[in-house]
């Protein structure tokens, strides 16, 4: 009974299925059932302050201050004993903590390990060597093609016509007929002009205007008029 009470495991007890001694699941495991008990322990050492501290106030309203210490010193027990709980209760959980930091660790080293050896199953198949030959004759494959292709494109004509020497050709020929046709136009005879009148190199006569002196003889008496 106080085994199962203070979390003590009897000599006798089987160990529970599916838990293996020495591995890490086990030990978590196996610390998360202590705590579970240290709790179950403490709350029952609560309700034993509390009951106690009741008791003490009941008799010693009655006067009776012997029983009053009796219950305040089973209370002070108790109390020493949930201090001594917490503190278990904090190892634990530390435990368990770096017990499962400790676990993920040794998941990751051990997935490191297997990418490891996968790599060196694959780098035996494949080697910076191997790499380079494959490349190689996949150069020399593809200049094959590139020879086939070139010459699929000949054209199956034999005289083949340069274009560049065509172009020349044209271009001489343009050249020459512009030659021709300056030397035509340089070599043509005028054509005649018809004679113009000749210009008189006399002064021609003047002749007065009348009219313009008539009018100018008016407004000039008008003004006369008009100032008198």
């Amino acid at each position: 009974m106080f085994g199962r009470l203070f979390g003590f495991k009897s000599s006798q007890e089987a160990p529970r299925p599916g838990v293996s001694p020495g591995r890490p699941n086990s030990s978590l495991e196996e610390l998360q059932s202590k705590l579970e008990l240290l709790e179950k322990r403490e709350g029952v050492l609560t309700k034993k302050v509390e009951d106690e501290l009741a008791k003490a106030r009941e008799f010693y309203s009655k006067k009776n201050k012997s029983m009053a210490l009796q219950c305040m010193k089973r209370k002070k027990m108790a109390e020493d004993e949930l201090t001594k709980i917490a503190c278990q209760k904090q190892n634990l959980d530390t435990l368990i903590f770096t017990l499962q930091n400790q676990t993920m660790n040794m998941e990751v080293l051990a997935a490191q390990k297997r990418a490891k050896d996968e790599l060196k199953l694959v780098n035996k198949k494949m080697d910076a060597d191997g790499v380079d030959n494959t490349m190689d004759e996949l150069l020399e494959e593809m200049d094959k093609v590139n020879a086939v292709s070139e010459a699929l494109r000949q054209p199956l004509d034999a005289q083949v016509v340069d274009e560049d020497e065509l172009l020349a050709e044209l271009t001489e020929e343009m050249n020459d007929v512009g030659i021709s046709q300056t030397t035509t136009a340089t070599m043509a005879p005028a054509a005649l002009l018809p004679s113009m009148p000749g210009v008189p190199q006399n002064a021609l006569p003047q002749h007065p205007n009348k009219a313009v002196d008539e009018e100018e003889e008016a407004l000039r008496a008008l003004e006369r008029e008009l100032l008198s």
